[in-house]
């Protein structure tokens, strides 16, 4: 599908193409590298007329773009590069982002420090603009000061982008009330579903674990502790033991964090590892339903996949949950897992045609989200506002 992205904003003159940097390059795993590829590939498909792009990609971006068959030859020019961390300072990204007459950076933090070349950062990070929270409150003191020097670092270096783009309403609420954020023009652009989800014919096979007969329940998601999936062992008990209800569930984990896991933990549930976006349909489509206990988010596009998908969704009953799902989502306590058990349990109770029913309603409302093309294109007003907010004469380029 074509994307229409030929319009000027006030900030590009129509006789003048800009230097564009889309940095990717920082995104190795998880959400965010799901949202790079779909941005790019939206790009791909149509480069808008006033900008010269350049790709920073990470090798997981640059693998998932493979495997959709994004055409690169659109771009100025492409680049598969790794930055990890504070180990960007040295790496030469500062570098590379002055070489540009913009830089958008679709999740950050970033770490570069302050330059001349207007910058706009994608933010998600929930643990900074919500301190205080669930996943706090379990940690061991010294665990818990290491996490807050952590986020505070990486807030520095949020707060040093000329914009920021975030993915609800609420995120940009919580910035605006940071005194450190309060200068910086905050954008809202929805995360959607890309358009391979909706078209079999792309979707790439996936191999699952064997494992015993049962109902499967997964998440595609990193192990971060905000996801609270430690859970998952107990519930899968309680099911059993309290509903006569056997399931399995699935995880995408790394190898490092499935390593990481306690033994227990390891034999309760099944790791798929990471996927690529081509293969996540197909996870979905193996699954009974999609377990979503998650205690803190800015934005996740799981509940969206999962009612495109048309499988039942149980998830937190907490409004950053609520705010993207409405009523289409079946709700339960996080910190229970008894009424996680009981919630998915009632669900599979019902008969055929209510489930059906439910599906097609939450499919339908999940639809009127924007798509993958809408979204690149706020993206890319966003950056042309930001070049008319910074315009330099020395910064245009016949």
């Amino acid at each position: 599908m074509a994307v229409a992205m030929r319009q000027t904003g006030a900030g590009a003159p129509p006789h003048r193409r800009w230097r564009l940097l889309i940095n990717c390059s920082n995104l190795h795993v998880g959400g965010a590298v799901a949202v790079a590829s779909s941005f790019v590939h939206c790009l791909s498909q149509e480069p808008p007329d006033d900008f010269d792009i350049t790709l920073l990609l990470s090798t997981a971006v640059s693998a998932n773009l493979d495997s959709m068959r994004t055409e690169l030859n659109g771009f100025v020019g492409s680049e598969v590069v790794n930055h990890h961390g504070l180990h960007s300072l040295w790496q030469g990204l500062r570098r590379r982002f002055a070489c540009h007459d913009v830089v958008f950076t679709v999740f950050g933090p970033a770490y570069v420090l302050p330059h001349a070349t207007p910058h706009i950062c994608g933010f998600a990070q929930p643990l900074i603009i919500y301190p205080h929270n669930p996943v706090e409150a379990r940690m061991a003191p010294l665990a818990r000061w290491r996490q807050r020097l952590k986020y505070l670092i990486q807030e520095r270096f949020f707060a040093s982008a000329s914009e920021l783009v975030v993915e609800l309403e609420h995120v940009k609420d919580a910035l605006a009330r940071n005194r450190l954020f309060r200068h910086i023009p905050i954008h809202v652009v929805y995360n959607t579903v890309d358009s391979l989800f909706l078209d079999p014919t792309r979707w790439q096979p996936l191999a699952l674990p064997k494992s015993a007969r049962g109902l499967r329940l997964g998440l595609v998601s990193r192990n971060y502790p905000h996801k609270n999936l430690d859970c998952l062992p107990a519930l899968k008990e309680q099911l059993q033991r309290e509903h006569g209800l056997p399931v399995e569930f699935y995880v995408t984990f790394t190898d490092a964090e499935w390593q990481a896991c306690a033994p227990s933990f390891r034999e309760a549930v099944r790791n798929v590892g990471p996927l690529l976006l081509t293969q996540s349909p197909t996870f979905y489509a193996a699954m009974a339903g999609v377990i979503f206990p998650s205690l803190l988010e800015s934005f996740s596009a799981v509940p969206l996949e999962a009612m495109r998908m048309r499988r039942p969704l149980f998830a937190s009953d907490l409004p950053f949950i609520r705010d993207c799902c409405h009523q289409h989502a079946v709700y339960f306590d996080p910190l229970r897992v008894e009424s996680m058990a009981q919630a998915i349990a009632e669900y599979f109770e019902l008969g055929e045609s209510e489930r059906a029913h439910r599906l097609d309603s939450a499919y339908a409302f999940a639809a009127r989200y924007p798509g993958p093309a809408e979204r690149a294109r706020a993206y890319l007003d966003i950056v042309r506002g930001a070049l008319a907010r910074h315009d330099r004469p020395d910064r245009q380029r016949a």
